[in-house]
């Protein structure tokens, strides 16, 4: 059988937040994202939430944001997660769920597709390779967590 891949109804937006803490179980153990079901459903306007159906369950998912580049001039995708429950994995799903996702993306103008990979998921690093994604390790990642992002706003005034 083969799953039906399409956009999240709201009604389902607990089970991707539940593959999304399944992904992070299996990566980071004891790591647990605060993404809700409430932060989904209130998030719509900026996340595209493509997901895999078989049997009346979420299988998996693909998260994704537009962006733009000012290097290239031009609107990209930047896949915030992409997941398929393990005894749905290696048959096609992921590549699937990606590919409704930059469909998704063209159709609202995305030329490009930027995405991080967690330096601990060797497989996910080996999957984007074969599609043609390209390592740039001369990028860094920087992130200010909600308390930074207040002592810098009030460092401005």
């Amino acid at each position: 059988m083969n799953p039906m891949i399409r956009a999240m109804r709201t009604e389902e937006a607990e089970d991707v937040a539940a593959l999304v803490r399944g992904l992070a179980w299996e990566t980071r153990p004891g790591v647990l994202p605060k993404l809700t079901a409430a932060d989904l459903i209130a998030s719509a306007d900026l996340i595209d939430v493509v997901i895999a159906e078989e049997a009346d369950h979420v299988i998996g998912a693909c998260l994704g944001l537009m962006t733009f580049s000012t290097w290239r001039g031009a609107k990209g995708l930047y896949i915030v997660d992409l997941f398929v429950s393990g005894q749905a994995r290696n048959r096609g799903i992921g590549l699937e769920l990606l590919k409704e996702s930059v469909r998704r993306a063209m159709a609202r103008g995305a030329r490009f597709i930027k995405l991080e990979v967690d330096h601990v998921n060797d497989g996910a690093a080996r999957f984007y390779e074969r599609l043609g994604f390209a390592r740039h390790d001369e990028d860094r990642l920087f992130v200010l967590e909600e308390d930074g992002v207040r002592r810098l706003i009030s460092s401005l005034g």
